[in-house]
C-alpha cells in the first residue's frame, strides 16, 4: 500500500485537474496560490502577490513537458523587455508540490483577456482597428530584437485597465524550432522553425477569429487555405494575406500596419537561410517603420481601445439617480448584442412580450406605477461609449425588502461584458422601491434591464408575481 501511495504521490498529472487542489499552498515560501485562474493539461495559473502585496500571476508548468533550462533561459530574456503593451515578467525559477516538479513564472497579473469576450459576441470592425496598433506594436518591438512571439492567440491578448498587452512568457528567438502543430499554428511549424512569418499567421487566425467568433477551419493533410467567411475591410485582405501557406508570401507586421493606415503595403519579405535556421529578409524595411509603430502603439494605450480594454472599474463610473414616480414599461429585445447593425435597432426598441419563468409572471400594469422611488441609471465612460454598435442589454433580478431597498441583485441575462455588467449590477442594487403596504409580503421581486447603446442608457422595471 505505501508503495502505490508513494508511486502515485511522484505521478505527473493533469494540471487542469489539480490546479484547484493546490490553492492556498505556498511556492518557494513567498508565492501563496490564491485564486486558481485557468489553465490546460500542462500548466496552471493563479492569482498571488508580490513582496508589496501587489497582485500578480504565477505560472506552473510541468517541468518534464518543456526543456528546463532552456525554458528557464527564454524567461530569462523576457525579463528583460520592456515595451507598453507586453506583460512583464518578474521572476522564474524552479518549484515543486506533492513531488511534482514545476517550473514557475511571475507575471503582471492581467484583468481579463479576449477568450473571455468572444463566446459572448464578436468584436466590430471598429473594435479590431482599435485593438490592432497595440498588438502590432507589441509584435514589432519584438521581432526588432530577433525575437518571435510564438503564441498569439486571444488568451494570450490581455487587458490592464485600459491597455492592450500581449503575454510575454512563449517570446522564444527566431529561428528556434517550433513547438508543435496547434490550432492557431502555421502549416511549417511542426517541422521549421519560428519566425515572424509565424506570429503573422497566428495574427491572421486570431483576427478571424475575433471579428466572427469562429477560429478559421482548414486541413493540414491537404495543405488548402483556411477557409475564412468575408470580413470588412481592410481585415479582409489583412487576414488573406497572413494567411498565406507560403511564409514568403505572408505580410509583415510593417504592412499590415501600413494597410490599416489605408497605404500599400511594401515589398514582400524574402526568407533566406543563415546557418541551419533561416531568417527573415527585409529587416532594413522593419526597421524604417520602428518610429511609426512605436507611435502608434503609444496613441492606441492613450486614446483608443475596444470592448475588452474599455472596460474601466464600476468605482471609476458614475450613476444618473432618477426620483420617479413611474415604473417605466419594458423595452427589450432578447437577441440584440453590441454587433447588431444600426438599421436593426428599431426592431430592437419594440417592446418585449412578457413571458413565463416556472411559476413566475412578469407583470408591468398600472398597479405597480408608485412602487419605484428611486430609479439609479447606470453612466458609462466616454471611451467606453464610443465602442458600442446598437444594444447591449443586460437584465438583472432583484430581491427587495419591506422597506423598499433592494436585498439581493443577480444577472438573469445580457450577452455583455464585465464591464456592462458590473455596470448596471452595482446601479440595480441602489434602486429603491416603496414600502411593502400592510397586509402585503414584505420580500418582493422586480425584473430590471439596462439597455446601453451608444447615444443613451435606459432602465426600465417591471415586478414579478408569483
Amino acid at each position: 500500500m505505501g508503495g502505490m501511495t508513494t508511486a502515485r504521490q511522484y505521478e505527473p498529472e493533469d494540471l487542469s485537474d489539480i490546479g484547484k487542489r493546490w490553492e492556498g499552498r505556498t511556492i518557494e515560501g513567498k508565492y501563496r496560490l490564491e485564486n486558481y485562474l485557468g489553465g490546460s493539461d500542462h500548466s496552471a495559473v493563479f492569482l498571488t502577490k508580490n513582496s508589496s502585496a501587489e497582485a500578480v500571476a504565477i505560472k506552473l508548468i510541468l517541468a518534464d513537458t518543456v526543456d528546463a533550462e532552456k525554458q528557464l533561459l527564454q524567461w530569462k530574456s523576457a525579463r528583460g523587455l520592456s515595451h507598453p503593451n507586453l506583460i512583464r515578467i518578474f521572476e522564474a525559477g524552479r518549484c515543486e508540490l506533492d513531488g511534482t516538479k514545476l517550473l514557475y513564472v511571475i507575471e503582471e497579473y492581467a484583468e481579463e483577456n479576449l477568450s473571455q469576450i468572444l463566446p459572448e459576441r464578436a468584436l466590430t470592425a471598429e473594435e479590431v482597428r482599435g485593438m490592432l496598433p497595440a498588438i502590432l506594436g507589441a509584435l514589432q518591438f519584438v521581432h526588432d530584437k530577433g525575437l518571435v512571439h510564438g503564441s498569439l492567440q486571444p488568451s494570450n491578448i490581455l487587458a490592464i485597465g485600459d491597455q492592450v498587452k500581449l503575454s510575454s512568457d512563449t517570446v522564444c528567438r527566431a529561428g528556434e524550432r517550433g513547438h508543435g502543430a496547434g490550432a492557431y499554428d502555421p502549416p511549417e511549424t511542426r517541422t521549421g522553425f519560428a519566425s515572424p512569418s509565424t506570429d503573422v499567421w497566428q495574427l491572421g487566425m486570431t483576427l478571424a477569429e475575433a471579428l466572427t467568433q469562429r477560429s478559421p477551419t482548414w486541413d493540414r493533410a491537404r495543405r488548402g487555405r483556411p477557409e475564412v467567411p468575408a470580413l470588412a475591410e481592410p481585415f479582409g485582405e489583412i487576414v488573406a494575406n497572413c494567411l498565406q501557406m507560403d511564409p514568403a508570401k505572408r505580410w509583415t507586421v510593417a504592412d499590415i500596419g501600413a494597410r490599416l493606415e489605408g497605404k500599400s503595403p511594401g515589398p514582400r519579405p524574402v526568407l533566406v537561410p543563415s546557418g541551419d535556421s533561416p531568417a527573415v529578409a527585409g529587416t532594413g524595411a522593419r526597421k524604417a517603420n520602428k518610429v511609426w509603430f512605436y507611435l502608434l502603439a503609444l496613441a492606441a494605450v492613450a486614446a483608443v481601445a475596444f470592448v475588452l480594454i474599455a472596460r474601466q472599474k464600476p468605482a471609476n463610473t458614475g450613476t444618473q439617480v432618477q426620483q420617479t414616480k413611474a415604473s417605466p414599461s419594458a423595452t427589450a429585445d432578447n437577441s440584440q448584442s453590441a454587433q447588431a447593425p444600426a438599421g436593426q435597432e428599431a426592431a430592437a426598441n419594440a417592446p418585449a412580450a412578457a413571458n413565463a419563468e416556472g411559476s413566475n409572471h412578469v407583470s408591468g400594469g398600472a398597479a405597480n406605477s408608485d412602487d419605484v422611488v428611486t430609479r439609479v441609471v447606470p453612466e458609462m465612460s466616454e471611451r467606453a461609449r464610443r465602442t458600442v454598435h446598437g444594444k447591449i442589454v443586460v437584465r438583472v433580478k432583484v430581491k427587495v425588502d419591506a422597506e423598499g431597498d433592494v436585498d439581493v441583485a443577480k444577472l438573469e441575462s445580457g450577452r455583455a461584458s464585465r464591464y456592462f455588467k458590473g455596470l448596471a449590477l452595482d446601479a440595480a442594487r441602489d434602486w429603491k422601491f416603496s414600502p411593502a403596504q400592510a397586509g402585503q409580503s414584505g420580500a418582493r421581486e422586480w425584473k430590471l434591464q439596462f439597455t446601453f447603446s451608444r447615444a443613451k442608457t435606459e432602465a426600465a422595471a417591471v415586478r414579478v408575481e408569483r
